[in-house]
């Protein structure tokens, strides 16, 4: 599946179909291009794909957050789903679900009620379906709280 970025290059992944299975719209996915760095906090009210580097916490709490095989982040996760092919050094936690693909490398804690991890996959860290439900809720609780809407 493609999806044109801001930058008007097509991006194509494995299977991004977990990201945009609870949109509203499908249609409105925002992507970090291989070429930005954003230092700071990054949250959306729409799915995000994220090809380049993270520097800080990703807050998407309605919608899924795809990090593709060149994006690289440096901070906390939380959305409904998260599909990672690249690099996390953090916390995801998932609301519905979390993939760990062939290709990714995380490096921390890893919370959601569904894992997915492919062979090939590198984990460090721990892996908790046990908790997500009160992780969810805080994750939540913190980012309603930071929403200026």
């Amino acid at each position: 599946m493609r999806r044109k970025s801001a930058e008007g290059t097509l991006v194509q992944f494995e299977s991004p179909a977990t990201i945009l299975s609870d949109a509203p719209n499908p249609e409105v996915v925002t992507d970090v291009g291989e070429t930005l760095t954003v230092k700071g906090e990054l949250s959306a009210r729409e799915h995000v794909i994220i090809n380049g580097t993270v520097e800080g916490d990703v807050s998407v709490p309605d919608h899924g957050v795809a990090i593709g095989p060149q994006g690289n982040i440096k901070g906390n996760i939380f959305a409904k789903t998260i599909t990672v092919l690249g690099r996390v050094i953090g916390t995801l936690t998932a609301e519905r679900s979390a993939e760990v693909r062939r290709t990714a490398q995380v490096e921390g804690e890893l919370i959601a009620p569904a894992v997915v991890i492919d062979d090939g996959a590198v984990l460090q860290g721990s892996i908790d379906t046990s908790k997500a439900d009160i992780a969810i809720r805080v994750a939540r609780y913190r980012a309603d709280r930071d929403d200026p809407a």
